[in-house]
């Protein structure tokens, strides 16, 4: 089977398959805190070491939770397995929750594929004209290689990562950069622009701050195009968008929106 297309982007049998293991697990954590305590008394609490994509899988980032494949699961009472999976349904938001392995054996790989691409605009990556990469290499050599893909190594690659590799700088694609890395990389590289005046030009850093600290980074490429990886999750592609749909999805009460251009 070639390619298949999620979000609008080309994923290969390499990548769905990694993919599997990373959606339905054998082992899979269910939050705790949430259950009552009556019924948190009969689940066994059995401590769990997850790779960072099942960590991204089920947002496994706070709190307390127990391990259990689906034997064990369903050797629970009633009771403590619809608890269970409220509470985890809940944690799964704004997604659907993940699958058992015997599900996704049973429902075939759209199930997985829905997952991936469910409550994610489609990338427009397509839609950008070669010119308009042509006028972007200057500044950003690798942006078009990156647009459209999703990242091969699994979780890890964020926002600020995806900006700072789109722009060249070595040995940042695959890896987690940190805020403070990435501000060091602002301070050297970049000088602050006011309005909207640069939005159409390739090379404009686009960063959200939320209260007070750095959020969220994205980098535009040109004639109203913005490279934007939403998050470091290992189903979150270098998605291209229009700079006022990203704009316009990251209007909160608690961030400010600052501009930067990159000065080559």
């Amino acid at each position: 089977m070639g390619a298949r297309k999620v979000l609008d982007i080309a994923v290969s049998d390499d990548l769905v398959e990694r993919w599997r293991g990373w959606f339905a697990p054998p082992r899979q954590p269910f939050p705790l805190d949430p259950l009552d305590p009556a019924i948190a008394a009969s689940v066994p609490v059995v401590e769990g070491n997850p790779t960072d994509e099942v960590t991204d899988t089920f947002s496994v980032y706070r709190g307390t939770w127990t391990w259990l494949d689906e034997a064990e699961f369903d050797a629970l009472p009633y009771r403590s397995r619809r608890a269970l999976l409220a509470a985890r349904r809940r944690a799964a938001r704004p997604k659907f929750m993940p699958a058992w392995p015997s599900e996704l054996a049973r429902e075939g790989d759209e199930l997985l594929l829905r997952w991936v691409a469910s409550h994610r605009r489609p990338s427009q990556h397509a839609s950008v004209p070669e010119s308009v990469w042509r006028r972007a290499n200057r500044l950003l050599p690798e942006a078009k290689r990156l647009a459209g893909t999703f990242p091969a190594s699994g979780s890890g690659p964020n926002c600020f990562g995806n900006v700072l590799a789109a722009a060249g700088v070595p040995d940042t694609e695959t890896v987690k950069v940190f805020p403070d890395q990435f501000q060091t990389w602002l301070d050297r590289q970049t000088e602050p622009v006011r309005g909207t005046g640069h939005d159409h030009e390739p090379g404009t850093v686009l960063y959200w701050t939320e209260h007070g600290q750095l959020a969220h980074a994205a980098l535009t490429v040109g004639d109203g195009w913005v490279l934007n990886k939403p998050s470091q999750a290992w189903s979150c592609p270098r998605l291209v968008w229009t700079v006022r749909d990203l704009i316009n999805g990251w209007k909160y009460p608690t961030t400010r929106l600052y501009r930067r251009r990159i000065t080559g």
